[in-house]
C-alpha cells in the first residue's frame, strides 16, 4: 500500500510539473511559438510570405538542434487582417502556452498582439509593423519590432523628395484610414512641408476598399505635383490600378511611401515603373551582405521566389529571439528581453541593433524607383536603389519619441 501510495504520489507531482512546463510553453524535448499572420484579407499575400519565412527559419533552427536543446512546434492563426481578430488569437495563443509569439502585416494587429503579450509576460517579436505608435504611444516593454517606421521612412524619403519636385511642390495624399495610414501621412506631410512644400489634398481611403476612384478624381482636380499613396498590400494594388487607369502619371509623380516585393510583383515593371518608394529590405540587398544572401537563397530554393521586406521581418524575429535565448540561457521572458535590449548584431545587413528605450530596430532604409521594363532583368528585378539612409539618422530621437516601458517584473 506504502509503494502504491508513493507512485501515485510521485506521478502527481510529474504531472503537475508537466502542467506547468506546458502553461509557460515548454514541454518536454519541445518549446511552442505563436505566429499570428493574415492569411486572408488585403495584406494576405505579405502573411503568405511571412508564414513561408517563419516555417523555414524554424525548420533550420531544429536541424541544428532547436533552442537549447528544445526542438520548435508553432500553432499558426489567421488574423485576417483584422485587429480584434488578432486579439482574440493571442489570448488562445497565450492560454495554449506559447512561450513567444510573432506575426504582423497591418499595425493594428500587431499592436492588439503587443497589448495582449504585455499583459501576460509573452515576448511579442512583431514582424511586418510600420506605424510610429508599435514603438511609440503604442510600445510596450514585451515588443520588439525590428520593421522601420513611418517616420524613418518620410526622413529617408526627404532628400530625393526634394531634389526630384523642389522645395515648393504641391502634395496630395490618400492614405489607409487606421494607425498605420494615419502616422505614416503625417510623417509624410510634416517632412514636405518642412522644406517649403503645400498639402492640397488629404483623403482618407477605408482598410480593404476595392475602388479609390473617388478619391483619385479629387487628387486630379486638386492638381498636384506629386501623389502618395498610403497603402499596403492588395490595396496599393488596387490604387496602383486605377492610378494606371485614369492616366493620373501623365501629370503628377507617384510615390508609395512603403513598398513590398509581393506588392509590386503582381503589378510588373509596365506599372511600377518610375514609381517612388522605399523599403526596409530588399532581395538584391544579397549581392552586398552575406546574410541577406544566404537568406535570398534558402527561400528560393525551398519557395521558388523571391522573399519580400515581410518575410524578412519574420526571419529576423525568429532568429533574432533564438539568438537571445541562447545568450540568456533561458526561456524566461524576462531574461530574454534583457538579452535583446541593446543588443547588436548581423543578420540581414551590417550593424544592426535593438534600441534598449523603446525597442525599436535600428537599420538602413532604402529609397527605391521602379525599373522600365526594358530595364528588368526578371520578373523579380523590379527597383533600383537609389539610395541608403542609416537608421541611427532616420530614427525618432528621445525629445521625439518620449516613451518609457513597463518595468520589468
Amino acid at each position: 500500500m506504502d509503494n502504491a501510495r508513493k507512485i501515485f504520489t510521485v506521478c502527481a507531482v510529474f504531472f503537475v510539473l508537466s502542467l506547468l512546463f506546458i502553461g509557460s510553453g515548454v514541454a518536454g524535448d519541445t518549446v511552442m511559438i505563436g505566429i499570428n499572420v493574415p492569411l486572408t484579407g488585403a495584406y494576405s499575400l505579405q502573411g503568405e510570405d511571412e508564414l513561408k519565412a517563419y516555417k523555414l527559419a524554424i525548420k533550420k533552427l531544429n536541424d541544428k538542434g532547436g533552442i537549447l536543446g528544445k526542438r520548435i512546434v508553432y500553432s499558426v492563426k489567421d488574423t485576417k487582417t483584422n485587429a480584434e481578430v488578432a486579439r482574440q488569437n493571442a489570448k488562445e495563443f497565450i492560454e495554449s502556452g506559447v512561450v513567444m509569439m510573432t506575426g504582423g502585416s497591418s499595425s493594428a494587429v500587431a499592436i492588439a498582439q503587443s497589448e495582449e503579450c504585455q499583459k501576460k509576460g509573452v515576448i511579442f517579436m512583431a514582424a511586418l509593423t510600420h506605424s510610429n505608435a508599435t514603438t511609440g504611444k503604442d510600445k510596450h516593454r514585451h515588443c520588439f519590432r525590428w520593421y522601420n517606421n513611418g517616420h524613418q521612412t518620410a526622413e529617408a524619403m526627404a532628400q530625393t523628395l526634394v531634389e526630384k519636385f523642389g522645395k515648393d511642390a504641391k502634395y496630395a495624399y490618400l492614405y489607409a484610414d487606421y494607425t498605420w495610414g494615419q502616422t505614416v501621412q503625417k510623417s509624410m506631410q510634416k517632412v514636405t512641408e518642412g522644406f517649403g512644400s503645400t498639402t492640397v489634398l488629404n483623403q482618407s481611403t477605408k482598410l480593404g476598399a476595392k475602388s479609390y476612384i473617388s478619391g483619385l478624381l479629387k487628387a486630379k482636380k486638386a492638381k498636384p505635383d506629386v501623389l502618395v499613396l498610403v497603402h499596403f498590400g492588395g490595396d496599393m494594388i488596387n490604387c496602383l490600378k486605377q492610378v494606371t487607369q485614369l492616366k493620373l502619371r501623365e501629370k503628377m509623380a507617384i510615390v508609395v511611401p512603403l513598398m513590398e516585393i509581393h506588392m509590386a510583383h503582381p503589378l510588373g515593371p509596365e506599372i511600377m515603373q518610375g514609381v517612388i518608394t522605399s523599403m526596409c529590405w530588399y532581395h538584391g540587398l544579397s549581392e552586398q551582405f552575406e546574410g541577406s544572401k544566404k537568406f535570398v537563397q534558402a527561400f528560393e530554393k525551398e519557395y521558388k521566389k523571391k522573399p519580400g521586406n515581410a518575410a524578412a521581418s519574420s526571419w529576423v524575429a525568429i532568429f533574432q529571439y533564438a539568438d537571445a535565448v541562447k545568450r540568456a540561457k533561458s526561456f524566461n521572458h524576462i531574461k530574454v528581453i534583457k538579452a535583446l535590449e541593446g543588443h547588436k548584431f548581423k543578420l540581414l545587413g551590417d550593424k544592426e541593433y535593438w534600441r534598449d528605450w523603446d525597442h525599436q530596430g535600428i537599420h538602413p532604409t532604402y529609397v527605391a524607383v521602379g525599373k522600365k521594363p526594358s530595364e528588368s532583368k526578371n520578373e523579380w528585378d523590379l527597383f533600383h536603389i537609389i539610395s541608403s539612409k542609416k537608421g541611427e539618422n532616420l530614427a525618432r530621437t528621445r525629445k521625439e519619441n518620449p516613451v518609457k516601458l513597463e518595468p520589468l517584473k
